[in-house]
């Protein structure tokens, strides 16, 4: 934001000071200022007439000039090489010891003919390129007429004697981007008055315009008809201005446009009224089609893309161009001007697309006061009568789709002093808020603010203490260091189990990977074992393979498998662990993909992973967490999506709740993530359960001093019974005698009847406090033989 000193001097004094003083002033009351920057300078420098000009005798295209520098300092001689030098001209000239931006002038002899100075062009003072026409850029600057000779301060009298502020104005503090409201910063700082224009402005007519707006993203739409204007070129004083502020002048009216909008940081537009169809504007984002704007390239709208329309033809986008088909031109004679605020999200997302960036959309995009639109149309009205020899005035028409609401902060000076750790009294502090605008009313338990309309960023009790520190000075915050208890850093529970868990499978040798949690729709449900739940959708993704929020790991972590397997990276032991959210629910998920062979002892042990090695490591994870197998159970797996091997594929039930699923990959999709010829095996295991899970401590218990008996049992019964049931209901009837039972040997075949398998098992019995007899091991045995042919059915063989 390019700001001019001289045009900020209209509405706050700065006698006083120099701009250094005001750039570190704002600097340090957060205001950045990124440099300073005159718009001319020079010095010895006059204004003279060219009373003689003749050929360089030496040269073909120097001249030697006779010019008249005034009664202080005559007539003197100068070499110029300008094309455009000639007699009668008025001239700007740096004698000799003048300092200009690029050089000093000193005494010379050129080609045999002396020079004492230079007649200098608006370039060599410094100015900009981008303000001067080509002819101005080829020679010298050519004075008006009645340019008074010998006036040496040549600065003031071609109104370059500005000094301009850039500032870097933040998201935070987008009321900066007016004139106006640097002025009252630059007040509240020094404590000055602040005097900004009022407008007086008789209405002549009631306007037949309409405006309206349907679409939410334009929640304020004002407009103004004016008739009988006259463009032509802007006054000296404008133009400087606007120069000043890094806009090239154009003419009357665009140049109001641009000035009110620097003014007061509301961006304008006006409309050619004859060249309507109608005396109709509408706001809208559903149009789409060809835009033809005022640059007159053709642009592409979509929906979502605010335009003002008329009869549903786009007659400005809204917050980056206007249309060439309603452009105000040298023979407008009747304009409306537009006074609008849009959604900034919409205008950021419209003005990157198109690549049109400009003043009015940046404004937009970081926020504009929505309840000025009386005041600006009014100032811009106002100025257009001055400078346009307008006629008319209408009335203002308003849409307003939001409500005025008044900012009232409640606060203290106790909580203001808490906050900053400072000692400010009432009167300090209320001072403060008062020379920023803000109006102070005291209550019982402190006071209330109520905030300006053009201070977006002022929300809450926090910004009123922000604003206290930077006026008074971040000096009255003690250098004190606060006084903190020093407390043991530790994780929670949940913390504490999670990593118990990564570092478990680390000591077993897998590698844990961290992928994507937005993935493509495409993928959304690929291995979704567990729910079903409603996916987060991103509004905008940044492409269509990062648009959903995933709910399950194992399909990413299947895609880093096959990446590798592509690599020749073909043994593979993965984890990840995550959290998921979901419309439904949010938990922690653990994901497991085992590719290959599993491989010790170097290469001299080489097997391939199956549904037993997840298994182990399941069991050993629950046993790291304390949770006893009693707790927990596999149950048979079926799996309707064929991505899964039948048969080779297990629930893992806790506490009666299925919370995982492990299983051999199904070969067509061993084929389809591009594994090999191999083996894959996978977990999906929703552990917030076990991270919550209550688990005793663990008891030391002595080894019992007497011994053990072993029996085993062989029996037939249906093929369709798990033998974990089987060994549980073994280790339930045997109660505290049986101290372990394992299956060790599963049959079917030859001799065994068709549904039906042959299981042994071995049962091992012991007391702690005695050795049993045989009579006690018998009675066990029958009790359990008994269990097992009541509730399996199962046929005890001899």
């Amino acid at each position: 934001m390019l700001v001019s000193l001289k045009n900020v001097s209209q509405y706050v004094s700065l006698e006083g000071l120099t701009p250094e003083d005001i750039a570190n002033k704002l600097t340090f009351a957060g205001v950045e200022v990124e440099e300073i920057v005159k718009l001319a300078s020079g010095t010895n420098l006059v204004i003279g007439e060219i009373k003689e000009c003749v050929a360089h005798p030496n040269s073909d295209h120097l001249h030697v000039l006779k010019v008249d520098l005034g009664p202080k300092y005559g007539v003197t001689q100068i070499v110029c090489g300008a094309p455009n030098a000639r007699a009668g001209l008025k001239v700007i000239v740096a004698r000799v010891g003048a300092k200009l931006p690029q050089i000093e002038i000193k005494d010379g002899v050129i080609r045999g003919e002396a020079s004492h100075g230079m007649c200098c062009s608006l370039l060599e003072l410094g100015v900009d390129a981008k303000y001067l026409s080509d002819y101005q850029k080829a020679g010298i600057e050519e004075l008006p007429s009645d340019a008074p000779v010998g006036e040496e301060n040549v600065l003031g009298y071609l109104g370059l004697d500005d000094v301009v502020l850039n500032l870097s104005v933040l998201a935070n503090r987008p009321d900066l981007l007016s004139i106006f409201n640097v002025a009252r910063e630059i007040g509240a700082l020094y404590n000055r008055k602040v005097t900004l224009p009022k407008v007086e402005l008789k209405e002549d007519f009631k306007t037949k315009l309409v405006v309206g707006s349907a679409t939410n993203r334009c929640s304020q739409f004002s407009a103004k008809e004016i008739r009988g204007i006259v463009t032509k070129a802007s006054p000296k004083w404008m133009s400087e201005y606007l120069m000043a502020m890094g806009v090239r002048s154009i003419n009357n009216i665009v140049d109001i446009g641009n000035y009110v909008m620097l003014m007061t940081g509301q961006p304008l537009h006006m409309y050619d009224a004859d060249k309507l169809a109608e005396a109709k504007l509408t706001a809208q984002d559903d149009y789409e089609g060809d835009f033809v704007a005022l640059d007159e390239k053709t642009y592409k709208v979509i929906k979502g893309d605010i335009v003002i329309a008329c009869k549903n033809k786009p007659m400005c986008l809204g917050g980056v161009m206007g249309s060439l088909a309603c452009a105000v031109d040298e023979n407008t004679k009747n304009i409306y001007i537009e006074s609008a605020s849009f959604d900034g999200a919409s205008i950021r997302h419209t003005s990157n697309r198109l690549g049109l960036s400009s003043e009015s959309s940046q404004r937009f995009v970081k926020g504009t006061n929505h309840f000025q639109s009386e005041y600006v149309l009014n100032y811009a009205a106002q100025l257009i009568n001055e400078l346009c020899d307008a006629k008319e005035n209408s009335n203002n028409i308003v849409y307003q789709g939001e409500e005025h609401k008044e900012k009232i902060i409640k606060s203290s000076v106790k909580r203001i002093n808490d906050r900053l750790g400072t000692e400010f009294k009432e009167s300090e502090i209320v001072d403060v808020l008062t020379r920023l605008n803000f109006e102070v009313k005291d209550t019982n338990d402190g006071f209330e603010v109520k905030v300006p309309d053009y201070r977006l960023d002022v929300t809450c009790d926090a910004d009123l203490s922000e604003e206290v520190i930077r006026l008074l000075g971040l000096e009255h915050v003690k250098s004190i260091l606060p006084c903190l208890d020093t407390k043991v850093g530790m994780l929670t529970l949940k913390q504490q189990r999670l990593k118990n868990i990564r570092h478990y499978l680390l000591s077993q040798g897998l590698d844990e990977c961290l992928t994507y949690s937005l993935v493509s729709k495409k993928k959304q449900n690929d291995f979704n074992l567990l729910n079903n739940e409603e996916h987060y959708v991103i509004l905008n993704p940044l492409t269509d393979e990062r648009e959903v929020f995933r709910t399950h790991i194992l399909a990413s972590l299947l895609g880093a498998a096959s990446y590798n397997v592509a690599r020749q990276n073909k043994n593979l032991a993965l984890f990840e662990t995550s959290n998921m959210i979901s419309k439904q629910s949010r938990s922690e998920h653990l994901a497991i993909v085992l590719v290959g062979q599993d491989i010790r002892q170097g290469q001299l042990v080489k097997e391939n992973y199956n549904f037993f090695h997840m298994k182990g490591l399941v069991e050993g994870l629950f046993t790291i967490l304390g949770i006893e197998p009693t707790r927990y159970r596999f149950e048979r797996f079926v799996d309707a999506n064929h991505e899964l091997h039948p048969g080779k594929a297990a629930n893992i039930i806790f506490q009666n709740k299925k919370i995982g699923v492990l299983g051999e990959l199904h070969p067509n999709q061993i084929d389809k993530y591009d594994l090999g010829k191999t083996n894959a095996v996978v977990l999906e295991m929703d552990v917030e359960a076990l991270l919550d899970a209550k688990v005793s401590e663990t008891k030391m218990s002595p080894i019992s001093k007497f011994p053990s008996v072993s029996r085993d049992l062989a029996f037939v019964l249906d093929a369709n019974i798990a033998a974990g049931d089987i060994v549980r209901a073994v280790k339930k009837v045997g109660g505290s005698y049986v101290v372990n039972c394992e299956v060790f040997d599963i049959y079917q075949g030859a001799n065994i009847a068709e549904g039906k398998k042959s299981m042994a098992i071995s049962v091992t019995y012991r007391k702690d406090d005695a050795t049993l007899t045989e009579k006690e091991v018998s009675d066990a045995e029958e009790k359990i033989k008994f269990e097992l042919s009541r509730n399996f059915k199962a046929e005890i063989r001899s």
